[in-house]
């Protein structure tokens, strides 16, 4: 299968009071093929979404490489970075924020059409009609503004927008998290239709496991800026390798009342990403740590195949 974006080594860090770095996402790699699904999951401030930004170039990298289509997506300039931009969107967790309140839909979702030249004025209309009906909407959400709307449809509009300049990546971050659990199932099912029709690949970041096990392909774990694994989905959720995941499904709700599992309860809290631990980064909050977790930093490394893990149980 072809390799449409390739993350290396990428770092985010942030200088902080006392000339500190708050190391956001650190030496970051991972690979999303054409029309993949790619899960991104983790607990709050571990870093997804800014290395969201980074792939979308919103942030620029203080190390590491990204390539979208073999173009180096840190260096383009001029038409190559126009072509990145089309090809590489972004749906948002908020869909009231992402949408300018005084813009109506057809202003919203049709600007990158003239900005692209994908549609002239008088076909602009015609155009937006097909990308409000290939979601959900009808040609009457046309002239209104986002504050007329539900929430899963302001997240339709949005989705609409992104599809608007015909990407081949989307990334959708956070995008169920501020909606109805009935209007979850329906974006998640609208995307779903929309892969398969478009061949689209998605980067996927949530924090629910239940959508992440039923929508995605591959999956990353990630904690304190890194990914500490990332595997096939169906394998990762049948036999977690890092203490971590192991941990994270653990806490995933039975569906089936009277089938019992040993929760795992990590001890203390997510240190700071300002101070983060010598060692495994994990490790204070390991139930499997031993004598090298809190001196030596684990490599990251496949483990078996196609299964990457940063953990010493691995070494």
């Amino acid at each position: 299968m072809k390799e449409l974006l390739k993350v290396h080594g990428v770092k985010k860090y942030f200088k902080v009071k006392g000339n500190n770095l708050l190391k956001a996402v650190d030496d970051v790699s991972f690979s999303v093929n054409k029309a993949q699904i790619f899960g991104l999951v983790g607990e709050s401030g571990c870093g997804k979404s800014t290395l969201a930004r980074l792939i979308l170039r919103l942030m620029e990298p203080t190390g590491g490489e990204i390539f979208f289509d073999n173009i180096d997506v840190i260096n383009a300039q001029g038409k190559a970075l126009s072509e990145i931009r089309r090809s590489l969107q972004i749906v948002f967790q908020d869909p009231l924020a992402a949408l300018n309140p005084r813009r109506s839909v057809i202003d919203a979702v049709g600007e990158a059409l003239l900005i692209n030249k994908i549609a002239r004025k008088k076909e602009l209309k015609d155009r937006v009609v097909y990308l409000l009906q290939r979601v959900g909407l009808d040609a009457d959400a046309l002239y209104k503004y986002p504050h007329e709307f539900s929430g899963g449809q302001r997240q339709r509009i949005c989705i609409a927008r992104a599809l608007s300049v015909n990407p081949k990546l989307i990334v959708a971050d956070e995008p169920l998290s501020a909606l109805d659990v009935s209007i979850q199932a329906q974006i998640l099912n609208l995307l779903e239709e929309l892969q398969r029709s478009s061949n689209l690949a998605y980067i996927f970041i949530t924090h629910n496991l239940h959508v992440i096990e039923h929508f995605s392909d591959v999956v990353a774990v990630m904690y304190l800026g890194k990914i500490v694994e990332m595997s096939g989905t169906e394998e990762l959720f049948q036999k977690p390798f890092h203490p971590y995941t192991e941990a994270l499904l653990s806490a995933m709700p039975e569906p089936e009342i009277d089938k019992k599992s040993r929760r795992i309860i990590l001890e203390g809290d997510v240190p700071s990403p300002v101070y983060i631990p010598a060692g495994c980064p994990f490790h204070p909050r390991c139930h499997k740590r031993f004598e090298p977790c809190d001196t030596i930093v684990p490599a990251y490394r496949e483990a078996e195949k196609d299964r990457w893990v940063s953990c010493h149980l691995w070494s």
